[in-house]
């Protein structure tokens, strides 16, 4: 099973419905995912199914329990591999996201994902 279908099928009773273009933004995101943890190790979960669900589907459900105003400011502190804010971003897009990390090497990672999708 791919990571879309993973992740429709774990927050099909969740408030927010994702576009197919944000599946495949997600889909894209796990790629370079796994693709950047060669390099270094930015999870320790790989496997497709553990990454829809614990990194994904975990982060988006944030968005069943907080009502995120239009265009608000959020700031993801500590932030790792992009968990919750990348995630956060791909389905709301009009958020104002500022990641954190005090590793360099994650923030590479980041905006390359970020300038990817």
């Amino acid at each position: 099973m791919n990571i879309k279908k993973i992740v429709s099928l774990a927050t099909r009773d969740y408030r927010v419905r994702l576009s197919e273009i944000q599946l495949e933004q997600l889909e894209t995101y796990y790629e370079l995912l796994k693709e950047w943890h060669e390099r270094m190790n930015l999870t320790a979960i790989t496997d497709p199914e553990g990454m829809a669900v614990k990194h994904f589907a975990d982060s988006l459900s944030l968005l069943n329990c907080v009502d995120i105003k239009q265009n608000a400011k959020i700031i993801d502190i500590g932030t790792g591999a992009g968990f919750p804010g990348m995630v956060l971003k791909i389905a709301r897009p009009d958020i104002q996201l500022t990641l954190l990390d005090s590793l360099n090497k994650r923030l590479v990672f980041l905006e390359e994902t970020a300038s990817h999708l």
